[in-house]
């Protein structure tokens, strides 16, 4: 099975897709932003998503800005830049 890892620093998430590991880094990085009153830099510095194993078992990571553009090209990102929720009602 092909599983996305998110990490966080402290703890390691395992999400079934990118679309959903993208979600929940996202969220979380908006509740640094908002609630903790953090810069986006310093909210999302511990987050890296890890994509399944390819061919020679290596995984890709990914950091907030390089998931935020693969999810702009995916459609995940409204042009304003928050989550386009008729996306995520295709998973």
């Amino acid at each position: 099975m092909k599983n996305w890892i998110l990490k966080t620093g402290t703890q390691t998430i395992d999400c079934l897709s990118f679309p959903f590991a993208f979600r929940t880094m996202f969220n979380m990085v908006k509740r640094g932003v908002e609630i903790d009153k953090k810069s986006i830099t310093s909210a999302s510095a511990d987050l890296v998503i890890i994509g399944p194993q390819d061919a020679r078992g290596d995984r890709k990571k990914y950091s907030y800005d390089k998931a935020s553009a693969m999810a702009t090209m995916q459609g995940l990102l409204t042009s304003d830049g928050q989550l386009n929720s008729k996306e995520f009602k295709k998973f």
